[in-house]
């Protein structure tokens, strides 16, 4: 198994999910991914203003901690949150989020 860290990606959506933005928390890593989750339901809170928060612990290899990384994340047609970590080579790591998604509801942020 990879040595991993786990990040918060938070996004604040509109009811149809058609328009989706990122929801800033607190840029820090997590070393087990039960220790990130204990603090998920407190990220929720920072997207209260929207009508849908999506958000996950994600997986980050902790060699990519202070790199240059961003999440490329998209919907899928169940309404699923996909996340992938793209690296500082462009590397991907994670789910490929451009299978079985809508086109239009595909971004990528920075990490971190």
């Amino acid at each position: 198994m990879e040595n991993l860290v786990f990040a918060i990606l938070m996004l604040g959506c509109d009811h149809a999910l058609d328009e989706c933005v990122y929801v800033p928390t607190p840029a820090e890593y997590y070393s087990t991914q039960a220790e990130c989750e204990d603090i998920l339901p407190l990220a929720f809170h920072e997207a209260e203003d929207h009508p849908v928060a999506l958000g996950d612990c994600i997986a980050v290899p902790r060699e990519w901690m202070e790199k240059d990384v961003a999440f490329e994340w998209s919907i899928d047609t169940d309404d699923r949150l996909k996340v992938a970590v793209v690296g500082p080579q462009n590397e991907v790591f994670g789910e490929d989020p451009s299978s079985a998604v809508a086109s239009d509801k595909t971004r990528r942020i920075p990490a971190g």
